[in-house]
């Protein structure tokens, strides 16, 4: 069987539970002050119990292991922390260009801090299309920079890349899944 063909995986197990089959009971005579024995040993043997005394459990799990499924399962972890990542940036540009066309002060700490983490992602795309659109803003001149649009566009398509790639390597093109049975049987005997 090859490394990717699923599999069954079958745990039996039997339980019988109930009185024992035989008991033993054994019982001491009380002694009186002066030592001596009151009345005789009385011994107890009680053999097998009546019918519908004894249960017999028989448990059966059974589960499909998919290997194409586990694979599955880390191409989707991937692909979330791929998504998330790319979000973020693109809610970063978002920002990035709102604040750049509302002509928001630069010096303020947030515009610095949204400026400073998006510079890199931007830095590939600036000159692209030419001179930027200015005019009065709220605090400074504000600037029309399309090229935090194409940023947002171009990583996203990149994130959309990557999850492609890392499913046709692993591949998991075909269908998926864990299927587990659980089931208890009970008799009375």
């Amino acid at each position: 069987m090859s490394n990717d063909m699923q599999r069954v995986v079958r745990n039996e197990e039997t339980v019988v539970a109930g009185p024992p089959q035989e008991t033993v009971v054994t019982q001491t005579p009380a002694v009186a002050p002066a030592g001596m024995p009151v009345g005789p040993v009385q011994t107890t043997v009680a053999t097998t119990p009546p019918v519908g005394d004894r249960v017999v459990a028989h448990r059966m799990r059974e589960s499909v292991v998919d290997p194409a499924a586990e694979r599955a399962a880390g191409v989707d972890w991937f692909s979330r922390v791929i998504w998330f990542l790319v979000g973020v940036l693109d809610v970063l540009l978002a920002i990035r260009f709102v604040l750049l066309m509302a002509g928001a002060n630069q010096s303020v700490g947030f515009a610095q801090l949204i400026y400073n983490l998006t510079n890199p992602f931007v830095a590939p795309f600036l000159g692209l299309l030419g001179r930027h659109m200015t005019y009065p803003g709220a605090a400074a001149t504000g600037v029309v920079e399309w090229e935090s649009l194409v940023a947002i566009v171009v990583w996203t398509l990149i994130g959309v890349a990557l999850i492609k790639i890392a499913d046709l390597l692993l591949g998991t093109n075909r269908n998926r899944g864990v299927v587990i049975s659980d089931v208890e049987h009970r008799t009375r005997v």
